[in-house]
């Protein structure tokens, strides 16, 4: 029996096919999603994402016609920033496909667990998925089917939506369910546009025929709109929209983010061309420019699953839950926490981009962070997280102090210690643990089964090479460092990105990597997007790495 004031979950053992329903996801207008598994001998279990053709959706000839297409162009695909189809079948219920499940959040969740924190989303991991992105489409575009023939596939609605970044950092691109595969059973007819408005290309929204640098238009919208904190091309209703995206001025982002360097501004306007003889001729292309100009700020795998579990260790928790509870034994009050969780707000989105505002430089700069008036205006109902108590909606403490003992339970009382490093600090002692990176390892909170074949992929690849380390001329110690013998590293991540000084000598931007430097205490000069200087003392030890991951307001002032 399910717990007192818990809703019994009416599709929970249901079979789709081979695989048993854990819970419902989503329900949209045509089709339905399904968290569910196939199971076997010896304790295996695969995780798969059900989609299901809703009743009503049946007898929409030219939905089934869709539905077919994406499972028969992807099903194919093998490339590890694609998602994968791996079967379809059909039942008395209906079409059903299964899809790859993906432990993650998609790029609109994330940018607004980033504005919830009032945080910017680092450029070097807008770099990073872009890159990852653009591999992927080439993959797609350049596609030859087993036969050898060449069958070139565009995707047709690239957004922030269908990009997702799993918590152990790995970029996937998804739903291929509108695209246009060269000999696509599915046609469209003339006049009739699909796609996400705002991230059409023009000749898209014009209705003429297209190839895959449509595709990078749309990798060019996402960039611009993650590197400035802004739409690009939002309007009253899509028509307005389309009408900007084929007429409005597009402004370069270093103009709007002063911190931007020219050469990623010049790399997203080449992909924004409305011509589309003057964009990359090639998704590869657009991937080696962004390359070119990320240098080291470009942010690796590792990295990235830093910051998602930094943003997501309470739905990471709620995810692991979900997962364990297929075997029956999860209670009915712990697992509709998780529910609570995984479906709670993801809000907000990013604003709308006003074209007559000017841009406040600070020191270095840098854009100022908004007035209180515009983030209040943004700002959404504050979200439960495990370590601070606050609460996801006035009208369900209950559910924060179940959900509290769901994380202790799963989480063991850890948590991020970052906080504690201004105490720290105010009392010039080193703590170790004081503002340390992450070490837990995602895959751990996300027992997943034995790894589908892209996740086998990248389980056998060779881990990600660490940044190249810079050794620096042997120059005389500043006076504010306590010399010691032998020389460590610092690896440096604040948010938002700020230039770190020691003494007069700039060591660069954050995030910092493995940066060697000699043993002892150093003091350094942080200074972020608001002009002022703070005050971080490193104690850096001979042969070790030491490591900070620490808000901006969380550093005392100089």
């Amino acid at each position: 029996m399910p717990a007192e004031g818990f809703p019994i979950d009416f599709y929970r053992g249901e079979r789709i096919g081979k695989y048993e329903v854990v819970t419902q996801l989503s329900v949209g207008g045509m089709a339905e999603l399904f968290l569910g598994f196939t199971s076997g001998p010896g304790g295996f279990r695969k995780y798969v994402v059900l989609k299901r053709v809703l009743p009503d959706a049946r007898d929409n000839a030219q939905f089934e016609r869709m539905f077919l297409d994406e499972a028969r162009i992807t099903a194919a695909f093998n490339h590890p920033n694609i998602a994968q189809v791996f079967d379809l079948g059909q039942e008395d219920d209906g079409l059903y496909l299964a899809m790859e499940f993906i432990a993650g959040q998609n790029l609109n969740q994330i940018t607004g667990a980033c504005l919830r924190r009032k945080d910017q989303l680092p450029l070097g991991f807008t770099l990073s998925v872009a890159r990852d992105v653009c591999m992927a489409l080439h993959y797609a575009h350049t596609y030859t089917s087993p036969s050898g023939a060449p069958s070139p596939v565009i995707h047709r609605d690239v957004a922030q939506k269908n990009i997702m970044v799993t918590y152990d950092g790995v970029v996937k691109l998804l739903d291929f369910g509108i695209a246009k595969a060269k000999d696509s059973l599915e046609r469209t007819s003339v006049g009739t546009v699909k796609g996400t408005t705002g991230y059409m290309s023009p000749e898209q929204v014009r209705g003429d025929k297209l190839d895959g640098r449509s595709d990078l238009f749309s990798v060019g919208v996402m960039m611009h709109e993650l590197i400035t904190g802004a739409r690009l091309f939002s309007g009253k209703n899509e028509r307005d929209e389309m009408m900007k995206i084929l007429e409005a001025p597009i402004p370069w982002p270093s103009h709007v983010a002063p911190h931007v360097p020219e050469g990623v501004s010049k790399v997203v306007m080449q992909a924004l061309e409305r011509s589309r003889e003057k964009r990359f001729a090639t998704g590869r292309d657009m991937a080696r420019a962004i390359e070119a100009v990320a240098g080291k700020m470009m942010l690796d795998a590792h990295d990235r699953a830093a910051l998602m579990q930094e943003l997501f260790a309470e739905r990471m928790s709620a995810t692991r839950v979900m997962l364990e509870s297929a075997d029956g034994t999860t209670s009915g009050v712990i697992l509709e926490s998780a529910k609570r969780a995984l479906r709670s707000d993801d809000g907000p989105y990013l604003p709308e981009r006003k074209d007559e505002a000017t841009p406040q430089k600070g020191v270095a700069g840098m854009p100022r962070k908004p007035s209180r008036k515009v983030a209040a205006a943004q700002a959404p109902r504050k979200a439960a997280v495990a370590d601070t108590g606050k609460t996801a909606a006035p009208e369900s403490r209950s559910s924060n102090v179940l959900w509290g003992l769901v994380l202790l339970a799963i989480l063991g009382g850890g948590g991020y210690a970052a906080w504690h490093l201004a105490k720290a600090l105010n009392a010039n002692t080193a703590d170790e643990n004081a503002g340390a990176l992450p070490t837990n390892d995602p895959s751990e909170l996300l027992p997943l089964g034995p790894p589908s074949d892209v996740g086998e992929a990248q389980a056998n690849a060779a881990p990600p090479a660490a940044p190249p380390e810079e050794e620096p001329r042997p120059k005389p110690e500043p006076a504010n460092a306590r010399p010691s013998k032998g020389r460590g590293k610092l690896t440096l991540v604040v948010l938002p990105e700020s230039d770190v000084f020691r003494g007069n000598k700039k060591l660069g931007r954050t995030p910092m990597f493995n940066v060697a430097m000699p043993a002892g205490e150093h003091e350094l000069t942080i200074v972020g997007p608001d002009g002022k200087k703070r005050l971080l003392v490193a104690p850096i030890e001979a042969g070790a790495t030491a490591r900070f991951r620490l808000k901006l307001a969380e550093i005392p002032e100089r």
